[in-house]
């Protein structure tokens, strides 16, 4: 049983082949494949089966990897450890965050925790919350930005801040609308009823903002004919500006986003309420003893957010 065993067998059951798994690990693929040989003759057993070129866990090689996987998190714990009490300024944290927010507020705080931590090295993962959250749980990432989805979460978090999500309308589509009053609030509400009928551009329900649409659609009784899905953001939201439908997003990203053109964007939840905000949270896996260039990491997201 040794460690390695255990993170080359994650990257080919995440990858599902031995090339995208080698080049995740920066080794070739025929020393992959000669590792996984040698590997099963000295474990005694067979840890994959293979269809095809798809490799997938024998049942021998699916409780393996899970006791390697507690194996890897008392690894970690123990190095948190040891860097916390000799007080090392030098390491290592693996950041999972959805794309967009990464455009916007990486390089608010790298810059800045760079001059603090100059020897601690930033490994990126950008990719749908879901998708992220699990690497949290699979001690593949240290540390998630993220909102907060209507479900319990395997992991410990801290909630950094709420956000309302807006409705993006182009507007010559509300050229027959009598429009709210907009000096009063940065996002009047709408009714968003009244555009039933109009094409919805959405994010898919692995996405938190699909997600959030099928709240606000089952509160509001309604169930649009014509959708659109895409699962990026800036282009839901160039699409509306463009005229092609209406669409969703986080009040926090229409500050950051860099558009030609600006839609109009409104509140949908009723006045004085917040029934569509949402919490963003940075979380880490559940009971992990935190380095302190990661724990300052987190404060300074948190200024930030």
């Amino acid at each position: 049983m040794e460690i390695k065993d255990f993170e080359y067998i994650r990257a080919i059951v995440e990858h599902k082949n031995l090339t995208k798994a080698a080049e995740f690990l920066f080794i070739t693929q025929p020393s992959l494949s000669m590792y996984v040989k040698n590997m099963e003759e000295r474990l005694g057993f067979q840890v994959f089966q293979v269809i095809g070129k798809k490799f997938t866990l024998t049942t021998l090689g699916e409780v393996y990897l899970d006791t390697g996987i507690k194996i890897l998190e008392l690894k970690d714990n123990f190095q948190s450890t040891l860097e916390t009490m000799q007080e090392k300024r030098y390491g290592k944290i693996r950041l999972a965050i959805p794309l967009l927010r990464s455009s916007y507020l990486l390089p608010e705080i790298l810059p800045k925790f760079n001059l603090l931590y100059p020897n601690v090295q930033i490994e990126l993962f950008e990719d749908a919350s879901v998708i992220l959250e699990k690497k949290i749980q699979d001690g593949q990432a240290d540390v998630i930005i993220m909102n907060k989805p209507e479900r319990v979460l395997n992991m410990d978090y801290e909630i950094v801040r709420k956000e309302e999500i807006l409705l993006a309308v182009p507007p010559a589509v509300l050229k027959d609308y009598s429009l709210p009053e907009t000096k009063q609030e940065k996002y009047p509400f709408f009714d968003l009823r009244k555009l039933e009928d109009q094409r919805f551009i959405l994010h898919f329900p692995n996405q938190r903002t699909g997600q959030m649409a099928e709240k606000i659609f089952r509160y509001y009784q309604m169930k649009p004919k014509n959708v659109f899905y895409t699962r990026n953001i800036e282009t839901a939201l160039n699409l509306t500006v463009a005229g092609y439908g209406i669409s969703f997003v986080y009040e926090n990203h229409v500050d950051h986003l860099n558009l030609k053109e600006q839609p109009l964007f409104f509140s949908i939840s009723q006045p004085n309420t917040s029934l569509f905000a949402s919490e963003v949270l940075i979380g880490y896996r559940k009971n992990r003893i935190l380095p302190p260039y990661t724990r300052e990491f987190i404060e300074l997201c948190k200024t930030l957010i």
